[in-house]
């Protein structure tokens, strides 16, 4: 049994689907952009019989620069709109341009909302925050409860590594401020002018910050 031939595009199709483009883009396109803007709609072949047919038709203009054609729809054959049509249509691009500044108010106050919300804590976020700050209070009033009682904070064992310390420390200052002074002493003594007046040219200053016979221990409990 023979097979049965493939029916053929008709021709015309091609003719309608390209014109039809044409006219709503009514712009200038090769045939190379045409077939890629109607995603293959028609093959590049049927694209050039069609347009090579609409220019016979004088449907379409041509116009070649180097290798490429260039293809545009005739000016004089596309209806132009009537004066009240025209009338009409610049009315309704006054009423949609109201309407676009109104809509982008509406549009910036809603997104200023949408920011609002989107700053804000959500229910779990605030009950979690609340429960923290509670836990805080508590805390703060268990402290502000052993102060007034007159409780002792710091333990012992604390108390005793810091006055250990300070001792240490506290010796050690003793000995390089003694140490300085009778290095300075031997320095100036055949010095012309008072030692003092060389001390504080050079900015150096020999006054207890504290009492160096102090105890210690008096300072925790002033």
């Amino acid at each position: 049994m023979p097979k049965e031939k493939k029916t053929s595009v008709s021709s015309d199709k091609p003719e309608r689907i390209v014109l039809d483009y044409m006219s709503k883009q009514n712009r200038p396109y090769s045939v190379t952009d045409i077939v890629t803007n109607l995603h293959a709609a028609v093959t590049k072949t049927e694209c050039q019989r069609a347009v090579n047919s609409l220019v016979d038709k004088e449907l379409l203009t041509s116009k070649t620069f180097g290798k490429q054609t260039i293809y545009v729809v005739r000016q004089d054959t596309i209806e132009t709109a009537k004066p009240d049509e025209l009338s009409s249509i610049d009315k309704r691009l006054v009423q949609l341009r109201e309407i676009i500044v109104e809509q982008k108010s509406k549009q910036k106050q809603l997104s200023a909302e949408l920011a609002s919300l989107n700053s804000a804590l959500t229910m779990e976020e605030i009950e979690k925050r609340l429960a923290t700050l509670t836990s805080k209070n508590e805390q703060s009033k268990e402290h502000l409860f052993l102060l007034r009682s007159g409780s002792q904070l710091v333990p012992v064992e604390e108390s005793q590594r810091v006055t250990r310390e300070m001792e240490t420390h506290r010796k050690l200052w003793t000995q390089r401020r003694r140490l300085f002074k009778d290095m300075f002493s031997t320095v100036t003594e055949n010095l012309p002018g008072k030692p003092k007046e060389l001390l504080e040219e050079l900015d150096i200053s020999l006054d207890d910050p504290i009492d160096i016979n102090i105890n210690p221990r008096d300072l925790l409990t002033t």
